[in-house]
């Protein structure tokens, strides 16, 4: 992947348990590291327990903000591996999303790549709820995320890794020409992003109104 991610990229892993999603952060930053790409796994603003993932929407949205700027600190010096994201802290949190600052959500959009570890069959109806709540968050607010399956560490780390590899080829292999144009091979197919949908709907019927060269 080397140069195509690097500094100033963020990947975010999200996944309503700690112990699934940190270690797959944890995992892809020391890949990184061994393909010489200097990279950072941040773990620390997540809700990790009942207690903290019910607290006040307004320490909720405090909590979000000290996440995104922890982030975009550390993304002026390597690439950052992020466990949860501002937006899923919210989301875990029962925040409405009309109140999610529109600039916690439009630099959320600007994320190389955004994770989602769906719980596993013997998961919790705590962890059930959660894990709902951010399919929602994200469907809310159109923002494409991979789903990576998996029964253990191993797997989600060489299915997150090939569904990057896939995202990244996508984009490099997309034409310019708008009939061609395809949707990321990486997008979970139950989610979707109305900007890119409509860009592609105007660009399209600009292309049948533009009269033929000669």
């Amino acid at each position: 992947m080397t140069p195509r991610l690097g500094t100033g990229s963020v990947i975010a892993v999200w996944g309503a348990s700690a112990a699934v999603r940190e270690p797959l952060v944890d995992a892809l930053a020391s890949r990184f590291m061994q393909r010489g790409i200097k990279a950072i796994a941040l773990a620390g603003m997540a809700p990790t327990n009942a207690l903290e993932r019910q607290s006040a929407p307004t320490d909720a949205l405090a909590r979000a903000q000290a996440w995104r700027a922890q982030i975009d600190q550390a993304r002026h010096d390597a690439l950052v591996m992020v466990a949860g994201s501002p937006i899923a802290l919210l989301a875990q949190r029962g925040v409405p999303v009309e109140s999610w600052p529109p600039s916690l959500v439009a630099a959320e959009r600007g994320h190389a790549f955004t994770l989602l570890l769906p719980p596993q069959d013997t998961a919790g109806h705590d962890e059930q709820v959660l894990a709902g709540r951010l399919r929602a968050g994200f469907a809310a607010i159109g923002l494409p995320c991979a789903v990576i399956h998996g029964r253990d560490a191993t797997q989600h780390l060489s299915r997150a890794w090939s569904a990057l590899q896939a995202g990244l080829d996508a984009r490099e292999e997309a034409p310019a020409t708008p009939r061609h144009l395809r949707a990321p091979a990486w997008n979970c197919e139950r989610c979707s992003d109305p900007d890119c949908e409509h860009r592609l709907f105007t660009d399209l019927i600009a292309a049948r109104q533009t009269p033929a060269a000669g």
